[in-house]
């Protein structure tokens, strides 16, 4: 389900008193539009971008009251306060396929971490995928419960998605293994670092004697 972000003229402000005023500039944009700026409302557009990322369609409210379907295809951050001060929105065609980037979320336990102390490692955070603008969606949950020994892993094939979604990552692509428990190093004391360095040291002194001795001869 699309979810629906205002609008409204960008007049004759400045970023400053925008700011203030709770504003984020946008440029909206596409194929069958008329570029234009506009104003969106900060917290609005912080609740939608939550819901829908980059990967869902959002349905904007122009101006003019048209409702125009887009994705969100680049968000510029404050460099200091990292909070959002300008939005890129691209008008896509509801009757073509797109590609978008969607997030993967990784739900359940796996046996390998929990009863083995493996370490649970994803190897991808997002899969690429194509389907019409409505069948977008803004996450992918992988259930890596069946992870049940070091051997098993999960790939792209492993992943079903619903009809109309097309998966673009190469089948064989590895999504997540567990990986065995590294035996920890012993630690190492100053005592036993002592004894080691008048080893050396000891070492060394023999050497110099031996090749004086053999000087001697």
């Amino acid at each position: 389900m699309s979810v629906i972000l205002n609008s409204e003229l960008r007049g004759e402000k400045t970023i400053s008193d925008l700011r203030a005023g709770g504003k984020i500039t946008a440029e909206l944009y596409g194929p069958e539009i008329k570029n234009q700026s506009v104003l969106l409302d900060y917290k609005e557009f912080d609740k939608v971008y939550n819901e829908a990322g980059e990967s869902s369609l959002v349905v904007v409210k122009a101006p003019d009251g048209t409702d125009i379907n887009v994705l969100i295809v680049e968000v510029q951050y404050h460099p200091i306060s990292g909070k959002y001060i300008n939005v890129d929105l691209r008008q896509v065609s509801m009757k073509e396929k797109i590609e978008a980037d969607v997030e993967l979320k990784f739900i359940g336990e796996a046996p390998a971490v929990k009863s083995l102390g493996g370490t649970f490692i994803p190897a991808k955070n997002t899969l690429t995928i194509k389907a019409l603008p409505s069948d977008l969606i803004s996450e992918i949950e992988i259930d890596i419960s069946g992870l049940v020994t070091f051997d098993d892993k999960i790939t792209v094939a492993d992943i079903k998605l619903a009809p109309g979604i097309e998966v673009m990552d190469a089948p064989e692509a590895l999504v997540a293994i567990i990986t065995e428990p590294q035996e920890e190093e012993a630690a190492v004391t100053p005592e036993s670092e002592a004894e080691r360095v008048a080893s050396v040291e000891v070492a060394g002194e023999k050497k110099e004697e031996g090749e004086e001795e053999k000087k001697g001869e």
